[in-house]
């Protein structure tokens, strides 16, 4: 089941919370009609935040050509949606999933922003902010707190 976060701005109009909810939306024809089940997000402004850090990550990060036995040298394609779900299971958010064969993938976890408290959310968003840190952007910002502040001039909130 697709997920998709909506901001009420007007009378009955509703937009896309971030741009991973305007992706969503955008998959369906104009006219199709969606039924859903609404729930009220208790901080639709951290929810963004979260976006902005994610995005601001995946805006510097670049794909490294790599060797693969069967296919060669390549670049591997730039995704934004399984870049998110790296994220995810690199700051620990993940189910391990196990296959016939005895192997087994980290999945990562469906984020039900509906039912994610404040609490549990701030986790999340520290344990992301320090993967995109250690992993990504620790040589493009001079400190965490910039790269913050970044993420927060990205939100308005400076």
């Amino acid at each position: 089941m697709t997920e998709l976060a909506l901001v009420k701005i007007s009378g009955s109009t509703f937009v896309p919370l971030s741009s991973y909810d305007e992706e969503t939306a955008h998959r369906w024809k104009n006219g199709a009609v969606i039924r859903a089940e609404f729930r009220e997000v208790r901080n639709p402004r951290f929810h963004r935040k979260f976006f902005a850090l994610v995005n601001l990550a995946f805006q510097y990060w670049e794909p490294a050509e790599i060797e693969h036995p069967r296919h060669g040298r390549f670049t591997p394609q730039k995704d934004f949606d399984e870049f998110r779900k790296w994220l995810l299971v690199q700051a620990g958010f993940f189910d391990v999933i196990g296959y016939p064969d005895g192997s087994v993938r980290l999945r990562a976890k469906s984020i039900r922003w509906a039912k994610m408290d404040d609490e549990e959310f701030s986790r999340l968003y520290q344990a992301v902010f320090n993967v995109i840190w250690e992993r990504l952007l620790s040589q493009t910002f001079s400190s965490p707190l910039e790269m913050e502040n970044v993420v927060n001039q990205l939100m308005g909130y400076a």
